[in-house]
């Protein structure tokens, strides 16, 4: 490939995000970043149209492949690299998107193939692009195409860009119509979910939404007595509220509506709790707790990545918050995990008393997962596993809860959270863990109902319930639910 120049435009930074995301696999947020970072001379709507032109590619690509593949004499898989990602931003542009001519996008292809590959290259692009713009509607022909797909998973998985193994995995513990659900959920971009912190704004959150309208006249849909709120980011480029000082200065902060469920229905923090925090950067359920409980008792927040926990120390002392105490350690190993409270002068004196024991109220577990309740935020995260990572991620999650079991008190609880849909993560944790423990734990019974009642108005169809998979294991909130983040949720009370 030639040089790359300086002030290159949207779409050849596209181009170069997707060379390098498609080569490493690697986290496409993070590369996206890089990019737009390095090219500080682009506009905001430059940045937004890289932003979502990049990540519908990655989004889509299994079914922009398919399409590609009508038309192409050459296979997909021995197109070079390059040339298939001038190809699958020009298809994603034609196919997704409505307000960029055919022509303009055929032209910037054969353009980028030029300047960066070769004139057999462009000649190729288009040719291949021209036999696709041909047809009057190419999303109709599009869909006939798929609608021949006689295998109904096969269709599946290319319809929505999904693996064909998570179609496979999914099908077999939700059913067909509930996979296909799930998959058309999470290729929408989530409401953006937000908490007022009521440190630092107590009687006065009228004033909140006031300064919200001053910095754009979003449609702000609040919930929680007022004390959260969100917004629809298909709607709104949220860039300026985001770079506002209202963020700046902590006085309302981002949090996905399955992490404000978790914190205010499972582990229902109280003022003067001890409460252990695993697995905790960059820190927004730690803060949510610290926040409900006014400052007052201990938070013990672990993480082992330096980098986040950096994040984490930021975040809270912009939030003014004061009983979160942040310790870098290893979760996972049993002696690690001892040696963090052996050794730190903190803990034991927060737990000082006849039995030198130390034994926490309740104990949050973010456990490290498969992440396929992001996908619609973060779409990589449907491609970057395998179905050996699961069983993993099971492995290790068991083994956080068993280390946990000498830290809580009876009576106490230990609310296990993950940002995933997956039976193997989750309930088969939950149940081993239980069989392991057999009599000195149980689950504890939430009112489900209460929290579809609270947050009725962001259903979109009552009738979406029905596909709640809830069992006396664990609560999944499906994204489709309330537009927000999957996530799945369990809490389990020490018995003796």
């Amino acid at each position: 490939m030639k040089n790359e120049k300086i002030n290159r435009n949207p779409r050849e930074i596209i181009f170069f995000i997707l060379n390098e995301y498609f080569k490493k696999f690697y986290n496409l947020k993070k590369i996206i970043n890089k990019y737009l970072s390095s090219n500080n001379y682009l506009l905001d709507i430059d940045k937004n149209f890289i932003y979502n032109v990049s990540k519908g590619v990655v989004r889509n690509y299994i079914t922009i492949d398919f399409f590609i593949s009508i038309f192409s004499k050459i296979k997909i898989k021995k197109i070079e690299l390059e040339i298939l990602n001038i190809l699958r931003i020009a298809v994603y542009q034609s196919l997704f998107l409505d307000k960029i001519p055919n022509y303009s996008i055929v032209n910037e292809s054969v353009n980028i193939a030029k300047k960066y590959k070769s004139i057999n290259s462009a000649n190729f692009v288009n040719a291949v692009l021209r036999k696709i713009t041909s047809f009057e509607n190419e999303k109709t022909f599009y869909f006939n195409k798929i609608s021949e797909i006689k295998a109904p998973l096969e269709k599946t998985s290319i319809l929505y860009s999904f693996p064909r193994w998570i179609i496979d995995y999914w099908q077999k513990y939700y059913g067909i119509d509930l996979t296909e659900k799930l998959c058309q959920s999470l290729n929408k971009n989530p409401f953006t979910y937000f908490k007022i912190n009521t440190l630092k704004v107590k009687n006065n959150l009228k004033d909140i939404y006031d300064e919200l309208k001053n910095i754009n006249d979003f449609n702000i849909e609040t919930f929680f007595n007022l004390e959260s709120f969100r917004v629809d980011s298909n709607k709104y480029n949220l860039n300026t509220l985001i770079k506002s000082d209202l963020i700046k200065n902590g006085y309302i902060y981002v949090q996905d509506l399955s992490s404000q469920i978790a914190i205010k229905y499972f582990l229902n923090p109280n003022k003067n709790e001890k409460i252990l925090d695993l697995c905790s950067a960059p820190g927004g359920k730690s803060i949510s707790s610290a926040i409900t409980m006014n400052n007052s008792g201990a938070i013990i927040a672990i993480d082992n990545d330096e980098n986040r926990l950096e994040l984490f120390k930021k975040n809270i002392k912009n939030m003014g918050i004061k009983n979160i105490h942040i310790l870098l350690g290893d979760i996972v190993n049993k002696k690690n995990f001892e040696d963090i409270f052996l050794k730190n002068k903190f803990l034991l004196k927060l737990f000082k008393n006849d039995n030198k024991e130390i034994k926490f109220d309740k104990i949050f577990i973010d456990a490290p997962c498969s992440a396929f309740g992001t996908i619609g935020k973060n779409p990589d995260a449907k491609y970057n596993k395998k179905l050996t990572d699961l069983y993993r991620f099971k492995e290790n999650s068991i083994k956080i809860l068993e280390n946990c079991d000498k830290y809580l008190k009876v009576g106490g609880k230990i609310v296990f959270y993950t940002c995933t849909l997956s039976n193997i993560e989750n309930k088969e944790v939950i149940e081993n863990f239980l069989n392991l423990y057999q009599n000195k734990y149980k689950v504890e019974n939430i009112n489900i109902n209460k929290i579809f009642n609270d947050l009725n108005q962001f259903l979109n169809n009552k009738d979406d319930i029905k596909f709640n998979s809830l069992s006396d294991k664990i609560f999944e909130i499906m994204p489709f639910y309330f537009m927000s983040e999957g996530a799945s949720i369990c809490s389990i009370i020490k018995l003796k």
